[in-house]
């Protein structure tokens, strides 16, 4: 008997206090050749007596010994996975209804891609939505925001196991950016795409990577090295110096000039821009970089300001101006 065409694949730790929504979105799904695979890595709360209370044969539960982390939990989920197609989802996100049949209908009309993300609603711990995460789209506008950032969540991810498992290995061991570190090797070889549709609900709360700061400092030292040999295998010829100062500011440093980052960054995308027709929404997604950029930016947003438009005086018109105002006023 052949398995589903979908796992989708949760890891939970500790998660009682979302993990009965967040299984309900999954288990609504319109599309439903799946199999809803949860791996609990040892909980120690009322995880395992919320996944037995749920009589549901599409779920299927599988106990660590003990907590062993998310990548090494990731990685014995794959290897549990009865689907070519695994689905990511996290104890505490919740998948809109049409997802998979979204993006299963997408995969099948376009082999060549093994990964597919989507844009995402960012809510509260509450449930409040706290903004969109918006993403490239086009396999190029994904692999140029990957040189700065994760360019989609984690849990709006599908992809195909056999590449995932087989060419790279599955996941690997990289201080909470183990999605960055995936896709980084997955976009050198391999279109990536994402659907232009919110079609997850991503939670931030106090642990999550996007809601902190950058004070792990071994952590920002492995995000600055993904992004250096990232960069340099999707720009041939760029250099290591530039590099390092592209990949200080995104992996939560400061740059010694914003006038030299923003000359980095065209140095960049000479050499990304080789061999490549550059898609529409590439002036786009650069004014969204600098938006977060800005955003994030607390101290000098007017030098900042000031070095963007000497640098890049195009991109001026297409910034949020409202938000960005809004900012300054109530900084």
């Amino acid at each position: 008997m052949s398995g589903p065409a979908v796992t989708v694949l949760l890891p939970v730790f500790n998660g009682a206090r979302h993990l009965r929504e967040s299984v309900g979105s999954v288990l609504a799904q319109r599309f439903t050749d799946f199999e809803l695979l949860v791996v609990d890595d040892g909980s120690t709360d009322e995880t395992p007596e919320i996944l037995a209370s749920i009589p549901d044969p599409r779920l299927r539960v599988v106990r660590n010994d003990g907590n062993i982390g998310l990548v090494a939990t990731l990685n014995r989920g794959l290897a549990e996975a009865r689907g070519e197609w695994i689905a990511r989802q996290d104890a505490d996100d919740i998948s809109a209804p049409g997802r998979l049949a979204a993006q299963m209908a997408f995969v099948r009309g376009n082999p060549s891609v093994p990964v597919l993300g989507t844009d995402a609603w960012l809510i509260a711990g509450d449930g409040r939505n706290c903004g969109r995460w918006r993403t490239g789209g086009h396999a190029d506008l994904v692999a140029w925001d990957l040189c700065f950032r994760a360019p989609f969540a984690h849990a709006s991810v599908l992809f195909r196991r056999s590449i995932i498992t087989e060419r790279f290995g599955g996941y690997r061991d990289a201080r909470a950016c183990e999605d960055l570190e995936l896709w980084s090797r997955v976009a050198a070889e391999f279109p990536v795409v994402t659907l232009r549709e919110p079609l997850v609900k991503y939670r931030l709360h106090d642990g999550s990577i996007m809601a902190n700061t950058a004070t792990d400092l071994k952590r920002m030292d492995t995000v600055k090295e993904i992004l250096k040999r990232y960069m340099r295998a999707v720009s041939p010829g760029f250099g290591l110096a530039e590099a390092e100062r592209i990949a200080q500011v995104w992996s939560g440093g400061k740059p010694e000039s914003w006038a030299s980052y923003f000359a980095a960054v065209k140095e960049l995308e000479l050499g990304f821009s080789r061999g490549r027709r550059t898609p529409s929404g590439f002036r786009r997604l650069l004014a969204e970089q600098y938006y977060a950029l800005f955003f994030r930016e607390r101290r000098q947003r007017i030098l900042f300001l000031r070095a963007l438009a000497a640098a890049e005086p195009g991109i001026l018109p297409r910034m949020p101006w409202v938000r960005m105002l809004a900012a300054l006023v109530l900084r």
